[in-house]
């Protein structure tokens, strides 16, 4: 993790961002508990986002039943069901799991707070690298 105002460089010379080392520990909590899940609210460049935080997998169980609801049961939507979970087993068989820091942060039962009304929906991903801030609860 990062010390703040350490900015390491990569290979190609360019300067990587900080890493929040407090998001990143909850961003592995919730990882290594399929039924580990918080309430957060994010500040992203499109605006405040608050749902529960939880693992990859847990998220992919959710899109699965997400999917399966909204088209059914059908051969094709058995596969878009799957797909997290098929890319999720692709990646640690060529990646393998180094241990590395968490490229992206996984809600469900999600509000977008920044539009107007109250917007909704089950499952939500976005990269960690465009997360400007956050807040651990549910708005008030």
């Amino acid at each position: 993790m990062n010390e703040p105002g350490s900015e390491p460089s990569s290979p190609g010379g360019a300067v990587a961002p900080p890493v929040d080392a407090h998001l990143e520990l909850l961003l592995r909590l919730v990882a290594v508990r399929r039924e580990a899940s918080m309430a957060i609210c994010l500040t992203t460049p499109g605006g405040v986002v608050g749902g529960h935080l939880v693992g990859p997998q847990a998220w992919a169980d959710r899109w699965e039943e997400v999917v399966s609801e909204a088209i059914g049961r059908q051969e094709r939507s058995e596969l878009l069901a799957q797909l997290p979970h098929t890319v999720q087993a692709a990646l640690r068989q060529t990646t393998g799991d180094d241990g590395g820091l968490q490229p992206f942060v996984h809600l469900v039962d999600v509000t977008f707070m920044s539009v107007p009304g109250t917007p909704t929906t089950p499952v939500w991903r976005g990269r960690v690298s465009d997360i400007c801030g956050w807040s651990l609860g549910a708005p008030s």
